[in-house]
């Protein structure tokens, strides 16, 4: 059974590149555009990962992660930003991992790979 990702990501055009190609590498995808729906998707289904755009509407990707551990539901969660390395330095320890936009999928991906398998 292929490992479920879900992808969160208020930018239509950006959330549909990331679910394109997390699919050709086999993923199973969730879509959401925002934290309260990523929120909703892991309370009401398995997922294996998260990729979370950092900056959203109604909730952002660190608000929503940091409600996740404190429920003790810790499934790996990646940020993507545009935001530079320096303006997301206090939100560090949230990730696992943060990548800045414009974001390789390529190595978005073995990085992926890396911490859940396919």
């Amino acid at each position: 059974m292929a490992k479920r990702i879900l992808i969160a990501d208020d930018d239509p055009s950006s959330r549909e590149m990331l679910v394109e190609f997390a699919r050709t590498r086999g993923y199973d995808v969730v879509a959401v555009d925002d934290g309260p729906a990523i929120l909703n998707s892991v309370y009401n289904d398995h997922i294996d990962l998260i990729i979370t755009d950092l900056m959203m509407p109604n909730m952002s990707g660190a608000s929503a992660t940091d409600i996740l551990k404190m429920q003790d539901i810790t499934p790996p969660v990646i940020a993507l930003t545009a935001l530079t390395p320096n303006e997301t330095v206090v939100v560090e320890d949230v990730f696992v991992k943060i990548f800045h936009k414009p974001c390789h999928f390529v190595e978005l991906f073995d990085y992926v790979e890396s911490l859940i398998g396919k």
